[in-house]
């Protein structure tokens, strides 16, 4: 009970901490994120990343920090279709905390418990989710910069790789705002590490092995 007490307590400061930080957000910026790439001829139209392909279905471990809070679970992502995915998200003791579709890059929300059934925060899940779960992205451009291969999508959506393998995905317009790190694991999905440069919010999620 007193963990219960503790997580509803830690969303509520989460929340509360995130109306603060949109409110005096700016998006003003005297830089621009691609200034110093390297254009390259584009090789390609579209892109999927790899642990795409063939993926069904995987559980992970989630763990979110923010505003010096931490609260997490174990979520369940699973393919519906061509860019349809659903998350479900469950606590400690197996209670439903979110459940929530991804169709086209659009969120649409089956079910949150009060304390995450915000506008901000279901749009923030709706721009980290679908940099990660997407198909069949146009490429607009290819950069490349410190060696990396940079391929520019719409929605200033960047996929970064190394030797032909993802290992990063931003989320950029005048600067970087997101950056996502593809962990290597065992299995074909890697561990997906999300920050948020301007926001004192990180979400982790480990991809728990196949029993």
């Amino acid at each position: 009970m007193k963990n219960l007490v503790s997580n509803k307590s830690n969303l509520r400061r989460f929340w509360f901490g995130l109306c603060i930080l949109f409110l005096g957000f700016s998006l003003n910026s005297c830089s621009t994120y691609t200034r110093n790439f390297q254009v390259q001829e584009n090789s390609i139209s579209t892109y999927t990343p790899a642990y795409l392909e063939d993926f069904q279905e995987a559980s992970f471990k989630v763990s979110i920090e923010a505003f010096g809070n931490q609260f997490g679970g174990i979520m369940v992502a699973k393919r519906l279709g061509f860019n349809h995915f659903r998350f479900a998200m469950i606590n400690e003791f197996g209670g439903k905390l979110l459940d929530f579709e991804l169709i086209n890059q659009k969120l649409e929300l089956n079910y949150a418990i009060e304390q995450l059934n915000r506008k901000m925060l279901l749009n923030l899940l709706e721009k980290d989710f679908s940099m990660i779960f997407s198909e069949n992205n146009p490429i607009l451009k290819t950069f490349v910069s410190n060696g990396n291969t940079i391929l520019a999508g719409q929605n200033a959506i960047y996929y970064q790789l190394k030797e032909d393998s993802l290992n990063e995905i931003h989320f950029a317009k005048n600067k970087l705002k997101t950056r996502i790190e593809l962990i290597s694991s065992e299995e074909i999905l890697p561990n997906f590490d999300i920050q948020h440069e301007n926001m004192p919010i990180k979400i982790f999620l480990h991809l728990l092995p196949i029993q």
